[in-house]
């Protein structure tokens, strides 16, 4: 099971990703539910018809705006702030201005777009000779502010263009021009002069000289560039290189011909060695590549520069998660020295929820020391530390999660976070002094917020929804007493579809004094008075909390994308239930570490102890028919879930299922090496509990899965057969973890049939 593997049922509802949600929802297509009491077939037409709720919102596409050229595919699009830390490009997929760009001016109050679209469009049609329609062709179109901040860079139809801001005229733009290069997700360097790029897991460098550096990637050994690769000053480059070349390989066979091709991919499975990963620096001047010394077994976050360039910054974490240390390079004598040290033999410092994204706000490098985010206390706070690794004092205090840093100064940090209490889950933004003084809150309605502070820090954007309140996009003054709101969604589309947002619950976990959360979705023609089966849909992974906080997919809320998936099932006649169970991450250190050395021990019976709560004031939970589904990590739980507590769960359906023994960064973390210990991986093994089953079973996979591997579900299989219990096996034939169209459609058919078969 592979980091944040993205669950199949948002493709097998017809959406092909969740990044589809940013087509332009100007004019969606009605949809109309069925009747009340309309048969399967209706039902299955229109759970695909709305399976993604944010494609029907107007003005629904949230995205924070960025500082400098995107560098990720993540935002590819998303808008930009000037370096006067007042206004905003962004690109306009919805409402009076869509398909074209606009200026928000936070001082004004105002947004412009910078030309009509219907111009913007005829000037691309006269360059491109050809009929475009801007709103369904730029979808995610990937622009940056041009280095003079007159215009902005865009790519559409596989070409670069330019467009002034003054003269509103759209050219051709050059495309060895390093900041035009850097649109095809490049880094740029900080001086604009140079462009890297990692492709085909090659490295080349280049600038207007041409190519300063090339080294080509092999097989199992290539290159990546961190996202901050420059050093400030645009002399260095950092560069990673990731051997996989001694790493177990799974085979991959493709039956789907009658020779049948075998390949094979690397996999660390727990227990087995992990790719070593290499650092190395390219001097921009001379093209020089040096590597630099030997990085020891774990796995590296590179965490960008010192703001004086004097140091490149790596985190190494342990492959057991014990061990969290900062390490900085010297670019000019390349030695590497060990700053600061974190270390937690009882648990872990970081799991793969780390590797996800956590890394990110991990460290915050400042001119005269860096911010680092620390558990110690038991919460995710921020401390103060000097460059000589010495810590100067704790910034921010109490039973509070610190999720993001978007900016610290000398003086000031910005941070999101949740705070203990009633809504454990909520963000807001917070601003604190870091010579000491509590925190101030920034934000006002409850819900996720999301923030991206301007360069000059006068201003941040504040991307925020509930569930039961559709987004908003603000820039808010950075001490909070002033807002403009230049993005507010129309859920009027959603609505008519009879949409209604999932009802948030609370329970005692199993061990009766925990609260934990959760959600029920229901049918767009929810009856109380009936009884209704109940689908447990469940992830249930310690590193990702999944029950929505924001409104109908809303990009600002943290999880997993299953709010849509559970969204569409319950439209087929179910009442479906997610629950954050305790060993998720986001509700402290004890809270996360219930799981650690147990997994599968507590999650199944949290999951059932919040259903039984649930139904006890609600009569239309019939838990007569309950069943359970998953994929991926998911899978794992949906058949522990039929193997230890059959009495319950009636019916259960596991794609694409794991186990303790494959991916060991998903593992080995929260369970210990196997060497250490191998009875905690035989504990959390589902094959010796196969005996157990009792209700009805399908297990789904595709042959080519190369995240959670077929193997997986064969062991499960042969578990089973040996124990005399029957169950059902569907195969996807060269399907990966995310299936094609066609076969995520058949999932969704026979999804459905299976519960109607044995919940009906």
């Amino acid at each position: 099971m592979r980091p944040c593997a993205k669950l199949v049922l948002v493709l097998l509802l017809g959406a092909s990703t969740r990044s589809l949600a940013q087509q332009p929802a100007s004019s969606p297509a009605a949809v109309e539910p069925p009747p009340p009491g309309a048969g399967s077939a209706a039902r299955l037409a229109f759970a695909r018809a709305v399976s993604y709720p944010g494609r029907f919102i107007q003005d629904g596409d949230m995205q924070l705006p960025r500082t400098g050229y995107a560098v990720t595919p993540g935002q590819v699009g998303a808008p930009e702030w000037f370096r006067d830390g007042a206004r905003i490009v962004r690109w306009s997929t919805s409402g009076p201005h869509a398909g074209t760009f606009v200026i928000v001016n936070a001082r004004a109050r105002t947004q412009e777009p910078v030309l009509p679209s219907a111009d913007l469009r005829a000037q691309l049609v006269s360059l491109l000779g050809r009929e475009i329609e801007l709103p369904g062709a730029v979808v995610g179109i990937n622009f940056a502010l041009r280095p003079d901040q007159q215009g902005v860079y865009f790519r559409l139809g596989g070409r670069p263009f330019s467009l002034g801001f003054a003269d509103r005229r759209v050219a051709a733009a050059d495309s060895a021009d390093p900041a035009v290069m850097a649109l095809r997700l490049g880094r740029l360097s900080p001086d604009g002069r140079r462009v890297a790029f990692a492709r085909g897991g090659g490295l080349a460098v280049s600038g207007a000289e041409g190519t300063i550096a090339e080294r080509a990637g092999d097989r199992d050994y290539g290159w990546i560039l961190p996202e901050q690769a420059w050093s400030p000053d645009s002399r260095f480059l950092l560069a990673l290189r990731v051997d996989q070349r001694s790493v177990h390989r799974i085979p991959i066979v493709d039956y789907r011909t009658p020779v049948e091709s075998v390949t094979t991919a690397p996999y660390s499975k727990a227990g087995t060695p992990l790719a070593r990963t290499e650092a190395y620096l390219v001097e921009a001047a001379t093209g020089q590549v040096r590597q630099l010394p030997a990085l020891d077994e774990g796995y590296v976050n590179p965490a960008g520069w010192r703001p004086d360039g004097s140091e490149a910054l790596l985190l190494h974490r342990s492959r057991d998660g014990k061990v969290l240390e900062l390490r900085a390079i010297n670019p000019v004598t390349g030695t590497m020295r060990t700053v600061l040290r974190e270390e937690n033999r009882a648990s872990f410092v970081a799991d793969l929820n780390f590797d996800a994204d956590g890394w990110r706000s991990q460290l915050t490098p400042l001119p005269d020391g860096f911010l680092w985010a620390s558990e110690r206390d038991g919460w995710r706070n921020l401390y103060l530390y000097g460059w000589d690794g010495r810590q100067v004092r704790q910034v921010t205090r109490g039973r509070r999660v610190v999720h993001e840093v978007p900016r610290a100064t000398s003086r000031e940090v910005f941070f999101v976070a949740s705070e203990d209490g009633d809504s454990p889950y909520d963000r807001h933004v917070y601003r604190a002094p870091l010579g000491g003084g509590a925190a101030r809150r920034l934000t006002r309605a409850p819900g996720v917020h999301a923030a991206s502070v301007s360069p000059t820090g006068a201003w941040f954007a504040d991307v925020h929804s509930s569930r039961e309140r559709p987004p908003a996009s603000e820039v808010v003054a950075a001490g909070g007493e002033s807002r403009f709101t230049y993005l507010q969604a129309d859920p009027a589309a959603l609505l008519r579809t009879g949409y209604r947002p999932p009802e948030g619950f609370t329970a005692l976990a199993d061990d009766g004094s925990t609260t934990i959360h959760g959600v029920i979705f229901k049918p767009y023609d929810f009856d109380p008075s009936r009884r209704y089966p109940v689908i447990n849909f469940i992830y249930g992974g310690p590193f990702l909390a999944v029950v929505p906080q924001g409104y109908a997919g809303c990009f600002c809320t943290p999880g997993s994308g299953m709010d849509d998936e559970a969204h569409a099932m319950a439209q087929l006649g179910y009442v479906v239930v997610m629950v954050d169970t305790r060993g998720t991450p986001g509700r402290g250190k004890a809270f996360h570490d219930v799981t650690y050395g147990r997994i599968g021990t507590t999650e199944i019976p949290d999951q059932a102890t919040a259903i039984r709560q649930a139904a006890a004031t609600r009569p239309y939970m019939d838990l007569d028919r309950v069943g359970i589904y998953g994929a991926s990590w998911g899978g794992y739980y949906a058949l522990r879930a039929m193997l230890t507590a059959p009495e319950f769960y009636r019916a259960g359906y596991a794609f694409a299922p794991g186990s303790p023994w494959e991916d060991a960064s998903v593992n080995e973390p929260n369970l210990g090496l196997p060497a250490s210990d191998s009875t905690v991986y035989q504990r959390a093994a589902n094959e010796p509990l196969a005996a157990n089953l009792r209700g009805a079973l399908r297990i789904a996979h595709g042959t080519s899965d190369a995240d959670a591997p077929l193997s997986a579900s064969m062991r499960m299989a042969d578990a089973l057969i040996r124990a005399n219990r029957p169950f059902d096996m569907l195969m996807f034939p060269g399907q990966g973890h995310n299936l094609e169209r066609a076969h995520a459609e058949y999932l969704l058919g026979d999804l459905m049939r299976f519960f109607e078969t044995h919940l009906r």
